[in-house]
């Protein structure tokens, strides 16, 4: 986008629900021993840190806030106090130590009496205690380097009132979030309470004494609720969701008073910005602390290469808590001026003084034009990956006015988009339309087979009878779809027309393949040649995976030739990363009735070798049946029971997986390591490692391999020049012009008509359409010995014929003189293919549709990542246990109760699920315009004659 484009437009398009939220966690992540300079001292201009202890708290009350950097004629900074809740506690607007310390100790600090339930708690493990209870959150917010030099160095002391005033805007909006949990009637929700008590400390320096303006933004564990009249604990989850959305509201605060005291901006990729004219070299020079903690980092990876491919953002913050020196408290004001003066030739300070002009008044005032193309590119952004996503109504409107969204009245600040709408409404209507209008889809009965037993022959038997367009076939992890779906495919096959059997993935159509279904592809592949014969049959596995734009270019090509869809899934698992869960769709709105498995059976308890293993199956299987069942409370405390939830503090739990992994490998026993985030999937494949390596079971010799790591761009993130730092890399995934897939190219820059790279000493176009066929990828660099374990993230044909897939995990046999990587199934990956990651431990996404002996899984204590969808995933792998790691079990118990179901756009509309008449009026059609009313009026003239058949249809299904 334009550099003119504000900051607070680009918010919009990074403040995005849960996967969104976490993304910016994903790119810190770096092994590189070359530091891509983008990373070198990269921070977030909002921290959150947590504080448990009740006594570091009060010592860094004592030792951090409450003095501040410099003193002047004896005069020290104070806090402050800001938010509603503080004004609740009658709380003066200087902080007092005792007021701070009461709050500290959850007392009232005028009553001191105890302010919310709950006062000490803590978690055992062995014989080490660890407090549980929040204390407090420290949020602190710094502007851009270049920004403190000019406030503090060049002495503009108009930065400082435009940092605070930021700031206070900035908190106003994160107030907003501010929520508490409600536990009534065995129900476990958020309720919205919009009131922090936080007390504001301002600080000018860093630990190594430069210029660091930033300020402490406490907040304590508590939040009045007005409706049930009481403090109540903080659920700071929204609040955490919402951290870069409140980022780049401080950032277009501050810039807009910069560029009204004569400043210019620079945006940059990160979404943050600098001040044009403070050279890079000077931010550099300012910036020791940072360069202390990567010069250490530099000397650990030289000492330890196994770390190089550790999470960056992680092993520099464990650098810099272990190198903390103790700040230096009671420096005169004089004194800090001549060091950092000393630092700066007479020029450099000049210039720094010449850049500020006198004040000007400046209206708000926008590009009507520039704000619409931003809006647009946010609009593409968010809606790529989200049904519905977050709005920020008041704000839109001052920019542009009304945007023409779809919104529902009891949620005001949720949106959605008329086209998202349609596409889920036509899906909808085409699934209603073709209820009972076919022939079965079997002529007769299916013969009786010996390998299916009696559910999944009544299975059989309902899908056969099946008389409608679309038949969705529904069962949970581990009941045995395939062999159903399999068996139905052989049938069809016996009737005549054509079967087409495809699935979303590649590494599922090679299981598909595995398994002997005819010929699998991918759905892409078949919606590029939509090769189908009339009434043909499309059988899809894992059909929960696909998102509307698919599902709906599915059904109209299947349509277009007579033909019948069979849809395979499950709604309780994962569902596409793209927008709109369709078979979520299909399932609630449709009338479908599906033809389902319920009784497990991938957790045998009939696999046992002892009386005691018997138990811990039937055990774990009955805490997967609850997961399935929606019953998250009852599944972890089953888990619990059978001592599968295992307590550990946060720095011994990637050691404690560790063991237990090379327990279950020397026991010859199949195993995948789960956890919600790559920051965490980094930190445990990291310890894996270095276990394997001490216990002697990977080769001796390590080689460093240049590899390549997939940075997760939307379309319109890949037009973005800011999305692109240096030394990016582009790897085509599919052929454009000349080149074939696999080709590296260097990025060079974003023009108007597409991305310019470097290829083979030649620059290449790659055009706006073309995009999804690219990668765009960071370099990083990892070491490799024989036995080390690899996920591939690109799918690619190997000279020789043999495929590799996104997703899969292989194994290294050895690695070659010429780079070349030979794998212990045969397969080699020569030096051209390079997309792979450790692949000791995956995400949850990418363990479904796995199957193994044990589960691990490592808790990130990430509440925006947890939820009961990656629950149930989890711990559904695994035939005979699993063993969680988690340093909280109470919050973890909270954080899988959790709903990660993403909302439809017909849910936000106001469309009944499952209803028996459709609920909106005419005033509604017409604000939805002409396209939606007629898809609407199909839906309503097929709803009365479905209702009447249902009796009849449940009795022929039956």
């Amino acid at each position: 986008m334009p550099q003119r484009w504000v900051s607070v437009l680009d918010s919009m398009a990074v403040f995005m629900p849960a996967i969104q939220a976490y993304k910016p966690e994903q790119d810190c992540d770096c092994g590189s021993q070359s530091f891509p300079q983008d990373l070198i001292g990269f921070y977030f201009v909002v921290t959150a840190k947590t504080q448990y202890s009740l006594k570091n708290a009060k010592h860094y009350f004592h030792e951090h806030l409450s003095v501040g950097d410099y003193y002047e004629e004896g005069q020290k900074t104070s806090g402050e106090w800001f938010g509603a809740g503080a004004e609740k506690l009658g709380l003066p607007a200087r902080v007092a130590s005792e007021d701070f310390l009461a709050l500290c100790d959850n007392r009232h600090p005028q009553t001191c009496n105890r302010l919310t339930q709950r006062l000490m708690s803590v978690q055992w493990s062995g014989d080490k205690q660890t407090p549980t209870r929040r204390v407090f959150y420290d949020f602190t917010f710094s502007p851009p380097k270049s920004v403190s030099i000019l406030a503090l160095v060049a002495k503009d002391e108009r930065i400082i009132d435009a940092h605070h005033r930021a700031l206070n805007v900035a908190l106003a909006e994160f107030e907003q979030f501010a929520a508490t949990r409600v536990r009534r009637s065995k129900s476990n929700g958020l309720r919205v309470t919009q009131n922090i008590v936080s007390a504001l400390f301002t600080h000018d320096t860093s630990r190594a004494l430069d210029p660091h303006l930033h300020t402490h933004c406490i907040v304590f564990n508590a939040t009045f609720d007005s409706e049930e009249g009481c403090w109540k604990a903080l659920q700071n989850y929204e609040m955490l969701k919402a951290r870069k959305f409140v980022e780049n509201v401080y950032y277009h605060e501050l810039a807009k008073d910069l560029r009204r005291f004569g400043y210019s901006i620079c945006n940059l990729h990160r979404g943050d910005f600098q001040v044009e004219g403070v050279a890079d070299e000077i931010c550099e020079r300012f910036s020791k602390r940072h360069e202390q903690i990567d010069d250490s980092l530099r000397d650990l990876l030289e000492k330890k290469p196994e770390l190089t491919r550790g999470n960056f953002k992680d092993l520099r913050e464990r650098l810099a808590t272990a190198e903390r020196s103790r700040k230096m408290h009671d420096i005169p004001r004089s004194q800090l001026e001549e060091l950092w003066n000393a630092q700066l030739s007479r020029s450099e300070l000049e210039n720094l003084k010449s850049l500020a002009r006198p004040s000007v008044e400046e209206t708000d005032a926008l590009d009507p034009r520039a704000a619409e193309e931003a809006l647009t590119w946010a609009e593409e952004h968010l809606f790529d990956r989200q049904s519905v996503v977050p709005e920020f109504l008041d704000l839109l409107k001052r920019l542009t006015g009304e945007r023409d969204y779809v919104r529902e009245p009891t949620v005001p600040v949720q949106v959605t988009t008329k086209a998202v709408l349609a596409r889920e409404l036509e899906i909808v209507a085409s699934a209603k339309e073709g209820v009972s209008r076919c022939a079965p889809l079997l002529a007769r009965e299916p013969s009786p087979n010996r390998a299916l037993d009696e559910e999944q022959m009544t299975a059989l038997a309902r899908l056969g009878q099946s008389r409608d367009f679309i038949t969705v076939f529904r069962g949970g992890a581990g009941t045995g779809k395939s062999f159903v779906l399999r068996e139905l495919v052989s049938c069809l096959k016996q009737r005549g027309p054509r079967v087409t059997v495809l699935a979303p993935q590649r590494q599922q159509v090679i299981d598909l393949t595995r398994e002997n279904f005819p010929s699998p592809t991918t759905v892409a592949e078949f919606l590029l040649r939509k090769e189908l014969t009339d009434h043909g049959i499309v059988v899809v596995d894992e059909a929960g995976q696909i998102g509307a734009r698919q599902m709906l270019d599915l059904i109209l090509t299947v349509s277009a030739r007579r033909g019948r869809l069979v849809l395979s899934g499950d709604t309780r698992q994962h569902g596409p990363v793209e927008a709109s869960d369709a078979l979520v769709a299909l399932e609630g709105y449709a009338g479908l009735k599906p033809v389902e498995l319920e009784r497990i059976r991938r957790q045998d308890p009939n696999l046992a070798r002892s009386r005691k293993e018997k138990e811990q199956i039937t055990a774990y299987r009955r805490a997967v049946e609850f997961a399935a069942a929606g019953r998250l409370y009852r599944s972890f405390l089953e888990l619990d029971r059978m001592r599968s939830v295992v307590a550990c503090r946060m720095n011994d739990q990637p050691d404690e997986l560790a063991n237990e992994y090379l327990r279950l490998d020397e026991q010859g026993h199949s195993t995948v390591v789960v956890s919600q985030t790559w920051m965490e999937v980094h930190r445990v494949n990291e310890r894996v490692r270095a276990a394997l390596k001490e216990k002697g079971l990977l080769g001796v010799e390590d080689h460093l391999i240049d590899a390549l790591e997939k940075i997760d761009l939307t379309a319109a993130e890949k037009r973005d020049a800011r999305s692109y730092g240096p030394g990016r890399m582009i790897v085509f995934n599919q052929r454009i012009q000349k080149f074939e897939p696999g080709t590296v190219a260097q990025f060079v820059e974003v023009l108007d008509k597409g991305i310019l790279a470097e290829v083979q000493d030649n620059l290449v176009v790659i055009q706006h359409r073309n995009l999804d066929r690219i990668n765009v990828c960071r370099p990083l660099t990892l070491p490799l010995a024989s036995g080390d374990r690899l996920q591939l993230k690109a799918n690619r044909k190997l000279p020789g014929g043999s495929v590799v897939t996104n997703g899969e995990l292989v194994t290294v046999r050895q690695v070659r003189g010429d780079g070349a990587i030979e794998l212990s199934d045969g397969r080699v990956l020569g030096a051209g293919y390079r997309e792979f990651v450790p692949g000791y431990a995956v995400t949850s996404y990418g363990s479904q549709g796995r199957t193994v002996d044990y589960v691990l899984f490592s808790d990130s204590t990430i509440k925006a990542a947890t939820n009961d969808q990656q629950w149930y995933v989890t711990i559904s792998r695994g035939r005979r246990g699993i063993q969680i790691f988690t340093p909280d079990k109470e919050q973890l118990r909270e954080n899988v109760l959790r709903s990660g179901q993403r909302r439809l756009a017909l849910e936000l509309a106001g469309f009944a699920r499952r209803s028996t008449q459709f609920r909106w009026a005419d005033a509604l059609l017409r604000r939805f315009g002409e396209r939606i009313t007629s898809l609407i009026h199909r839906a309503r003239r097929f709803h009365r004659f479905n209702h009447d058949l249902e009796r009849r249809y449940e009795h022929k299904t039956t």
